[in-house]
């Protein structure tokens, strides 16, 4: 085992565990737990644990929503599989609003920043995934008022249609095309 050279320290380090976290799965979460619409959320954490004679090393590279695959249809052993086949389900990380609980968290952890093309290409898939599904659909409803209205104008376009190219005389033309102005004017000041 070798510990990554280039890391931050978050907190302070107060137990015998240590947790090192790539910064590609740092910002992974922390962008979830700004997913308000999701909340609880549930992510399975890939990488390696190191035990020594009196401390555990959790080494994270992957991590992954359950929910939000579950919702594809994979679960975390497919997840595993298909991005991260190098590391091993380490465990889970529980977001609930603002605050995040994982193995060391309230000790303290280490960001780290390397190379990291598993984790890069879960993040791609997942923004492609969602960019051709998107969670919700729009759907379009109408009130009885907004059918009432959007008929008013349409008559009222389908009207002055018929005025203007059934009127040849300039003058008449414009004054219906005056007074039709001051009905359309007095139908949006009255909403």
């Amino acid at each position: 085992m070798q510990l990554p050279e280039m890391v931050r320290l978050v907190g302070k380090i107060n137990g015998e565990d240590r947790v090192y976290m790539e910064d590609y799965v740092y910002t992974y979460l922390h962008d979830l737990k700004l997913d308000q619409e999701k909340i609880p959320i549930r992510v399975a954490l890939f990488g390696h644990v190191y035990c020594t004679e009196d401390r555990k090393i959790y080494m994270i590279y992957g991590a992954a929503s359950v929910i939000e695959e579950l919702e594809y249809g994979r679960d975390e052993e497919q997840v595993r599989k298909d991005f991260f086949e190098e590391y091993e389900l380490i465990g889970y990380v529980n977001i609930f609003g603002k605050k995040q609980e994982w193995p060391g968290k309230k000790n303290g952890y280490y960001i780290f920043y390397e190379a990291n093309e598993p984790m890069q290409n879960y993040l791609i898939a997942r923004f492609e995934r969602k960019k051709r599904s998107p969670d919700i659909i729009e759907k379009t409803t109408f009130s009885l008022g907004d059918t009432i209205k959007r008929l008013f104008y349409g008559v009222g376009i389908l009207l002055l249609t018929l005025a203007v190219t059934s009127i040849n005389d300039y003058d008449k033309m414009y004054g219906f095309v005056e007074v039709a102005g001051r009905a359309v004017i007095m139908e949006e000041s009255n909403r």
